[in-house]
């Protein structure tokens, strides 16, 4: 009931107008008033509308505490009129205190078409947030920030992101409780990702880790040359009384050339979705925060791309379209998981396989389907489809299958219709027995 309560009052904070009076905030191109103007009137919460151009200069920011619905002006075909140029986590929503678990949820916050040019590191950022509606957004030209990790080619790399929701970039130790919560939208954006340095950067449209009990709901986003992945969630739980789903619907992506070998070699890749960085929660029912991809549309292009790499049990994969460029090592559909659904996919173009089906950790990558995925204008490397799991199922003709699992099998049946409800003609009467 409390749950049902407070998606009700998202609906309402996100289409309706709040009783207090709007507020209006005009852009002046000085970053010293730009940035105060903005936070002084987000401090108030309730609706506000930007209008012209802001300047944030590079480090700008205002950090969003209350309850917000902040709105951007369009032009005459519908694109953002409002422009932010600048910035260091332009709008960015901090927990209370630094890495401890907030005692109450965090704000609701919408953030409607408004450009974003020239931020440093992301201009969304959302550690702390109770129910997120941002949409009708443009981010391009994101300036790289540099980011203490170790990895093979030095002590520090570059980070880039059109945005990030959960606490994972801010707290990158681990997970916060009820810090990224409620209903989670990311829908109908268009993030430009191309950086100079795609080999040093890691680079995302839309980053989506370490959320707890969200309904993430990412849909019909265009993503340009993300040089890591083009949308990444990992690692989000479910909530204490089984709360939580991720809809990856619609989006369009296209992956940058050219990618940052961290926190393995393959990439960049079009969707990352699952338990990467601890693999036993995409096993455990009650953290498993289950997955669905429908509609998708990719084009892997470096040579080590992957189309949709999944981490997890129990996804449900259907109807999207997945076109490879080439690479010997690259793969179009990647399960490491069990229990998945794939139906109705189809991989174009040429890779070292279109489905790798194989264990990854903690997960076994055991009793998957695959329905009827199109294959009809894919090459494969060295096959079309690899099963090392067990007991995986492919239904549908697929004619260069390497199995080096146990168990796994192949149903040669085409998609089938079912007759008319009512055909025409008599209908059928039983006989008496009188």
């Amino acid at each position: 009931m409390h749950r049902i309560i407070a998606i009700t009052a998202l609906l309402i904070f996100l289409t309706a107008t709040p009783a207090m009076a709007d507020r209006t905030v005009v852009g002046t191109g000085d970053p010293t008033m730009d940035v105060r103007n903005v936070q002084a009137a987000v401090k108030e919460g309730g609706q506000i509308l930007l209008r012209g151009r802001f300047n944030f200069g590079q480090d700008g920011r205002v950090n969003i505490t209350k309850s917000v619905r902040i709105l951007g002006e369009r032009d005459g075909s519908g694109d953002p009129k409002t422009r932010i140029t600048g910035g260091f986590w332009t709008f960015y929503s901090p927990l209370p205190v630094k890495d401890a678990p907030p005692a109450s949820t965090g704000p609701i916050i919408a953030i409607h078409d408004i450009h974003f040019d020239g931020a440093k590191g992301t201009p969304l950022h959302f550690p702390l947030v109770g129910g997120l509606d941002v949409r009708g957004c443009l981010v391009t030209d994101v300036a790289p920030q540099e980011i203490n990790i170790t990895w093979n080619d030095g002590e520090t790399l570059l980070f880039q992101a059109g945005i990030v929701v959960g606490n994972r970039l801010d707290s990158p130790k681990r997970r916060i409780k009820r810090a990224a919560t409620g209903t989670l939208t990311v829908a109908d954006n268009r993030f430009f990702m191309e950086t100079a340095k795609p080999d040093r950067t890691a680079g995302y449209g839309i980053m989506a880790d370490w959320t707890w009990g969200a309904d993430l709901k990412l849909t019909g986003n265009i993503i340009h040359r993300a040089s890591r992945n083009g949308i990444e969630a990992l690692d989000n739980t479910l909530g204490p009384k089984g709360e939580g789903s991720i809809a990856i619907d619609r989006n369009r992506i296209i992956t940058a050339e050219e990618g940052i070998p961290y926190p393995h070699k393959y990439g960049p890749n079009g969707i990352v979705a699952g338990w990467y960085f601890s693999t036993t929660g995409g096993v455990e029912f009650s953290k498993n925060n289950r997955i669905t991809l429908n509609g998708n549309r990719i084009e892997g292009r470096g040579d080590l791309s992957t189309g949709m790499l999944l981490y997890s049990n129990d996804v449900v994969a259907t109807c999207n379209d997945i076109i490879m460029a080439g690479g010997s090592q690259a793969r179009g559909i990647v399960q490491t998981g069990s229990r998945g659904f794939f139906a109705n996919n189809r991989v174009r173009g040429e890779a070292r396989y279109a489905i790798w089906c194989h264990p990854f950790e903690a997960l076994k990558a055991s009793a998957n389907t695959f329905a009827w995925t199109d294959l009809n204008d894919f090459t494969g490397v060295k096959g079309q489809v690899l099963l090392a799991g067990t007991v995986n199922v492919i239904i549908g003709r697929v004619p260069a299958l390497v199995d080096k699992g146990k168990g796994n099998r192949v149903v040669e049946t085409k998609p089938c219709a079912l007759p008319e409800a009512d055909p025409e003609g008599d209908a059928w009467e039983p006989v008496s027995t009188q």
